[in-house]
């Protein structure tokens, strides 16, 4: 899975290669004005510098504006870079502004399914979710396969997550029960 490729203008690249140079301090400024022309060029950057050495006040920026991002574009943008840096600590960072950006992450589940059965207790909370929030877009087809999916990895969970994923079990029972769409309804 590669990232989707934006094609930068060289004023886009120049962008870029300054970014990554520049102090915290420098980026953190930044962010306000990219925060305001809204352009998601730069959003790939940034979010390869919460895996690198930086100030833990930069990554609190950049995962608050990745947060502030309405656009659905980038939400695989997100996603994979969730999916190559699935494990790093930072990480639950970036799964937390997926669920406080309110974009629609329900095409990307799997990978949260992942996280909630897989990651340590707090990245596994804010997959649980970005899930919680998503189940409005999902069929009763789908929901099954989450619920077997989870159920499967239940047995090997450490006895801490086990109450986790139960209520996100339970969570998506009660959805089904209560206004999942028929899979059918998708064929229409």
């Amino acid at each position: 899975m590669s990232i989707p490729s934006i094609k930068l203008t060289d004023k886009q690249k120049t962008v870029v290669d300054n970014l990554v140079s520049n102090s915290d301090e420098q980026v953190i400024s930044l962010i306000q004005d990219f925060r305001e022309n809204g352009e998601l060029f730069i959003v790939q950057p940034l979010i390869e510098m919460i895996y690198t050495n930086r100030s833990e006040i930069l990554k609190e920026a950049i995962v608050e504006f990745i947060s502030d991002i309405k656009n659905p574009v980038a939400v695989e943008i997100i996603t994979q870079s969730i999916q190559k840096n699935i494990g790093n600590q930072n990480t639950a960072g970036l799964v937390t502004a997926c669920w406080q950006s309110n974009l629609d992450f329900s095409r990307e589940l799997p990978l949260f399914i992942d996280i909630l059965c897989n990651s340590n207790y707090q990245t596994s909370l804010e997959a649980f979710t970005v899930i919680e929030n998503s189940i409005s877009n999902l069929n009763t087809k789908e929901i099954d396969l989450y619920i077997a999916t989870i159920e499967s990895k239940l047995k090997d969970t450490p006895i801490e997550k086990q109450s986790l994923l139960t209520e996100m079990i339970v969570t998506l029972e009660n959805f089904k029960r209560n206004g999942a769409r028929d899979s059918t309804d998708d064929l229409c």
